[in-house]
């Protein structure tokens, strides 16, 4: 009778140890593959609702802690360490369909645990040459939307290349990523910097500029936003501080590679208004490349794409409107969060998967850079700065500032309203 007993107890609590295992198994690859915080408490009170757990999560940057309330008894587990946040769109929406199939009765908790772990253990990436080329047009791209000529598009796209591939080579070093972002910045700046010595580019400022563009932590960005947009404080200004600090070591890269090649960042700049059908062409392409970088799957590209060119086209039509370029990233946002909605049902994956590589051309990275170039500036002249140099250092740092919340907030709003439709 007692042994009887004693592998009952030691069944239930195999069985109560592996769901714990699962619940924060999923949780932690949603958080470490860049799923905003909300999005991570929904995921583990679903599956909760599955084993009919009442549950509480708390999500810090490092590890996740979780207390279940299992007959009288609160029981509380961690997760292994979390470790540095990658994108990985297809992690994240294998996850999601791994829950979906436990939510439908599917799969049992052992065969989802089996699933995750081999999602842990890392899924295919695309071909990296296929990446280097790839983000390399989309960098061009992103230079033909601010207006360079085709050499800048080519001098653009080399320099990107080259940083990519150091990025990946320094990656496979397990360098620290703050040192591979200030490499590839410095690196890609001075390949820009010596084209603008040579006089080979009619626009020498994005040469310059741009390469580093695809450096920028955007999606970190917004996702730091939506947290505090969302009240999760703790982890919202963890990703902050991520992206604050990925962005300063662009910057003294960038600005290294400035002084290296004696080139000089203007704080102000010039709008240049594409014709609509080329501004969209270039928008698609930048959406691919990212979408490649971020890893999305295959059957979801090109629905990646249209939203990528339909919300820069709509920030295109919004500028020609005169309605001014933060609330054309809000209102191009609210549609791609619209369209997302929609191909969120259609593919049964995340909207982040389709979002991000859609929006993340919109961040404001050229104000970013100029802002913190006239700062510089501004440091250097001291009592003897000019009062235009002033005035277009605080332009610049406010148009970043307000173009970045612009962006969660219009991707946010479809989701608010279109919350039960939508795969959680």
């Amino acid at each position: 009778m007692n042994t009887d007993t004693n592998d009952l107890r030691y069944s239930e609590q195999t069985a109560i140890e592996e769901k714990f295992h699962l619940i924060l198994l999923a949780s932690r690859l949603l958080l470490q593959n860049s799923v905003a915080t909300g999005r991570v408490h929904q995921a583990v009170y679903q599956l909760a609702d599955v084993f009919n757990w009442p549950v509480r999560l708390f999500v810090d940057y490092k590890v996740l802690t979780l207390t279940a309330q299992i007959g009288n008894q609160f029981i509380s587990r961690f997760s292994r360490s979390v470790p540095a946040m990658n994108i990985n769109m297809a992690a994240i929406t294998r996850v999601y369909q791994v829950i979906d199939a436990i939510k439908q009765g599917k799969i049992k908790p052992q065969e989802a645990v089996e699933e995750l772990e081999k999602i842990d253990g890392g899924l295919p990436h695309y071909n990296p040459w296929l990446l280097i080329l790839m983000l390399g047009i989309s960098s061009g791209s992103l230079a033909k939307l601010f207006g360079a000529d085709w050499s800048t598009f080519l001098i653009v796209g080399i320099a990107t290349a080259v940083g990519v591939f150091l990025r990946q080579q320094f990656g496979k070093r397990r360098l620290n990523p703050f040192l591979i972002a200030f490499l590839a910045a410095f690196v890609s700046g001075c390949i820009g910097g010596v084209a603008v010595r040579l006089g080979l580019s009619t626009t020498p400022e994005l040469c310059l500029i741009v390469p580093s563009l695809m450096l920028v932590p955007g999606v970190h960005l917004i996702n730091a936003i939506l947290d505090l947009l969302e009240n999760h404080i703790t982890i919202g200004i963890a990703r902050l501080g991520l992206s604050c600090v990925i962005l300063s070591a662009i910057a003294f890269g960038l600005l290294l590679a400035a002084s290296a090649t004696e080139t000089l960042i203007s704080a102000s700049s010039k709008s240049v208004h594409l014709p609509l059908a080329e501004d969209m062409f270039f928008a698609g392409l930048v959406a691919m490349g990212f979408a490649l970088s971020f890893n999305v799957p295959k059957k979801m590209l090109a629905a990646c794409v249209l939203c990528g060119m339909v919300g820069h086209g709509t920030r295109e039509i919004c500028l020609n409107f005169d309605l001014g370029i933060v609330w054309g990233n809000l209102i191009a946002s609210t549609l791609v969060g619209l369209m997302t909605v929609y191909f969120s049902q259609r593919y049964q994956a995340p909207s982040a998967a389709i979002a991000f590589g859609a929006v993340v051309g919109m961040i404001p990275g050229v104000f970013i850079f100029r802002a913190i170039s006239g700062l510089t500036q501004i440091l250097a002249l001291g009592t003897e700065t000019e009062l235009l140099l002033l005035v277009n250092t605080v332009v610049a740092a406010t148009k970043a500032v307000l173009m970045t919340l612009a962006i969660p907030v219009g991707l946010a709003i479809p989701r608010l309203l279109f919350f039960r439709f939508e795969l959680k």
